[in-house]
């Protein structure tokens, strides 16, 4: 399933991305209200300027499952600014669950 149509013209909000962004943009919105509703406005915005057409389907997912962090690094680097900053979500990952495993007694240094 295509994260973006390929029409430029049109006023629908789906003409750039697809249903499926919405809705996952919409839930997380929802999930996280306050800071979370940037997220649907985020893409209405880029959806009503016309530019929505020029993002990867990397940079929307970054936006949707990071949140301001995503917006951020997506204005700021683009697809460049989304890779680093799944890099630092990974690189925080492996350091919390190392953290708890060493906490909890599971690991030890």
């Amino acid at each position: 399933m295509a994260t973006q149509h390929g029409s430029r013209s049109g006023g629908a909000l789906t003409d750039q991305y697809s249903l499926l962004v919405w809705l996952a943009a919409s839930l997380v919105g929802l999930l996280t209200i306050p800071i979370g509703l940037l997220v649907p406005g985020y893409f209405y915005m880029k959806a009503t300027n016309g530019t929505a057409i020029e993002q990867t389907t990397l940079e929307i997912w970054t936006v949707i499952l990071l949140g301001i962090f995503g917006i951020a690094a997506v204005e700021l680097g683009g697809r460049r600014g989304a890779k680093l900053l799944w890099g630092a979500a990974v690189l925080v990952s492996v350091l919390l669950i190392i953290g708890l495993a060493y906490l909890s007694g599971f690991v030890t240094l």
